[in-house]
């Protein structure tokens, strides 16, 4: 790929940056890896095109905040806090990279595994903040199916 990223190399998808976002490593980094797991597993195409919400992922270690703005079938990825986000996840960097290996079984988030353990054991104690989750888990779990790679969904 040449340093470049694998968003760029497929430009008909519709996810993008918004602009002044192309040099915001987290942000081309989660657009990379929805992108990735919607062509790796076509199932994910559901979930991405039921999402209508504003999102936010912060990284609180690095000062990173990303705002990902689901319109049914499109993503804009935006570097910092865009809109009025219904879903909040604010984590430390390598909490929030360890969202991808979350394993999903069937169709929802698996806690009972290594890594679904430890995030639920620092969501207890508050290191792992996801605000908005209850008015909004079918989306909050929609996002989590599409950022897993390991998924089982129809385990």
């Amino acid at each position: 790929m040449s340093g470049e990223t694998f968003l760029a190399e497929s430009a008909a998808f519709p996810i993008s940056l918004a602009p002044g976002t192309e040099e915001a490593g987290l942000a081309i980094m989660l657009a990379d890896l929805i992108r990735f797991n919607l062509m790796q597993d076509p199932r994910k195409w559901n979930d991405f095109n039921k999402l209508n919400r504003l999102i936010v992922i912060e990284a609180r270690d690095a000062a990173v905040t990303v705002t990902l703005e689901f319109t049914r079938g499109a993503l804009i990825v935006h570097g910092g806090l865009f809109g009025s986000p219904r879903i909040r996840i604010s984590a430390d960097s390598k909490t929030v990279l360890e969202l991808a290996r979350l394993s999903i079984v069937h169709g929802i988030p698996n806690l009972f595994d290594p890594i679904g353990r430890d995030l639920l054991k620092k969501t207890l104690s508050g290191s792992v903040r996801i605000s908005g989750a209850l008015g909004n888990l079918i989306s909050l779990i929609r996002v989590t199916r599409l950022m897993s790679v390991n998924d089982g969904m129809m385990r």
